[in-house]
């Protein structure tokens, strides 16, 4: 226990020193600094996993200490300046048109008759000439933030608490489904949460936690709680919109009737004229390419709106296959959907695969562990940006990105330790959740 002790502490104290190296230099994404802290931190993390994976029994205490140190990491990025170019500052200026009585769908930030809401912070913000991607969800809970304080500070840190709330949910579940409580730390000590939240503080935190929040609320046979929180997570992004499947006939009619109706009032409450709040969402989908390989094969043989109507449905039919195969205590029935989705997207920014880190704990689900250290790699992205490049993922990176997840995948797959998708029989617990909570 001692030597594990020894262990932890060990890894812990690299990666502590990786995010305070990163706070101190307040090094640019992409820069080799960036990446040598990022490097640095999954080195930790990996050999905290593997020490964990090959001991029998890890001990409350240790897994303690663990979530502690998770928490350590973080607190050193919580504490250097915004930059004006990070995306709290257009979640600040959602906010505060709201506090101010203006619909954000309808007032886009460059506008003359918008100019006495801005500080030098906002009116400097890359995309005052865009109208606002967010989904009413966000909006209310940017909205919620800059009623407290006006700042970006105040917003990292509300997105941080959104993490640490996931740390816990997450450390709760795992007895629930059966599993040991030390992969907690599958989540809690990911370089690419760590960074994507704490460090550049990233709305799908929030969206994460509502996708958890609803996986722990269905194990606890608690429906209506977690038709809710999917919808709150759909109300956030719309990513988790492919987990819809999951819930058929593991929740009552009434329940999920309540869950649409709340997901209406929702748009409602941002409709103005009868146009629905959907901002920028149809120009990106036309237009806006990252990291995308899949999704411009399909749209160059479709259109790109039929090839986000591709990414939508694959994501239902892994979702439909993870609900007839498996139980809804399986972390692959949340993980894989999404991932397959988020696959064939038309934008893969890294901080889009922390809808599904929370779900990172069993083996089915290693290629997209995986992916969540690689993607890190598409960052170069910023540094040739900032020397006059394109923004575009050079080929020879996206190849890396994507190679060593389908080569972990073709690994476990050789170790029948998963079917076509991840598989596992049902247990107990789902088997009852089925029966008791079918529509009635």
């Amino acid at each position: 226990m001692k030597r594990l002790s020894a262990w932890v502490a060990m890894t812990g104290a690299l990666f502590f020193a990786a995010s305070t190296s990163l706070a101190i230099s307040q090094a640019p994404l992409g820069s080799p600094v960036f990446f040598a802290c990022a490097a640095a931190a999954g080195a930790a993390y990996i050999a905290i996993l593997v020490r964990f994976w090959n001991e029998p029994v890890v001990s409350p205490r240790i897994v303690i200490a663990a979530i502690l140190l998770a928490l350590a990491f973080r607190a050193p990025l919580v504490a250097p300046r915004v930059n004006y170019d990070s995306d709290m500052v257009r979640y600040l200026w959602d906010g505060r048109v709201q506090v101010h009585g203006f619909n954000p769908y309808h007032s886009v930030p460059s506008d003359p008759g918008m100019a006495a809401l801005h500080t030098e912070e906002t009116r400097r913000m890359p995309s005052a000439r865009t109208r606002t991607p967010y989904p009413p969800g966000a909006q209310l809970f940017f909205r919620l933030v800059v009623s407290i304080h006006d700042s970006t500070r105040t917003m990292k840190l509300a997105l941080v608490a959104c993490d640490v709330l996931t740390i816990l949910i997450v450390w709760r579940w795992l007895p629930l489904i059966g599993r040991p409580e030390w992969l907690v730390v599958a989540y809690a000590w990911n370089p690419l949460v760590v960074l994507e939240i704490a460090h550049s503080g990233h709305i799908d935190a929030l969206g994460a936690l509502w996708v958890v929040a609803s996986a722990y609320w269905l194990t606890r046979r608690r429906p209506a709680l977690a038709s809710i929180g999917l919808v709150m997570a759909i109300a956030t992004k719309l990513l988790p919109i492919v987990l819809l499947p999951l819930f058929w006939r593991r929740v009552r009619i009434r329940d999920a009737c309540a869950a649409a109706a709340f997901l209406g009032v929702l748009y409602l409450l941002y409709t103005k004229n009868g146009v629905l709040p959907f901002g920028a969402v149809p120009n990106v989908i036309a237009y806006i390419r990252f990291n995308g390989p899949l999704f411009r094969v399909v749209a160059l043989t479709t259109t790109p709106q039929g090839a986000a109507l591709f990414a939508v449905l694959s994501g239902v039919l892994v979702a439909a296959w993870c609900r007839w195969k498996l139980g809804a205590d399986d972390p692959s029935s949340w993980a894989w959907p999404m991932a397959t989705a988020l696959a064939s997207a038309p934008v893969i920014y890294p901080w889009y695969l922390l809808y599904f880190t929370p779900f990172l704990v069993s083996v089915a689900v290693l290629p997209l562990t995986t992916w969540t250290l690689t993607v890190i790699s598409t960052y170069i992205v910023w540094q040739l940006a900032r020397d006059g490049g394109r923004w575009a993922v050079p080929w020879a990176v996206m190849v890396c990105e994507y190679a060593l997840p389908l080569l972990v995948a073709a690994t476990v797959l050789g170790r029948s330790r998963v079917g076509a998708l991840p598989a596992a029989h049902k247990s107990a617990s789902a088997k009852a959740t089925d029966s008791v909570e079918g529509i009635t």
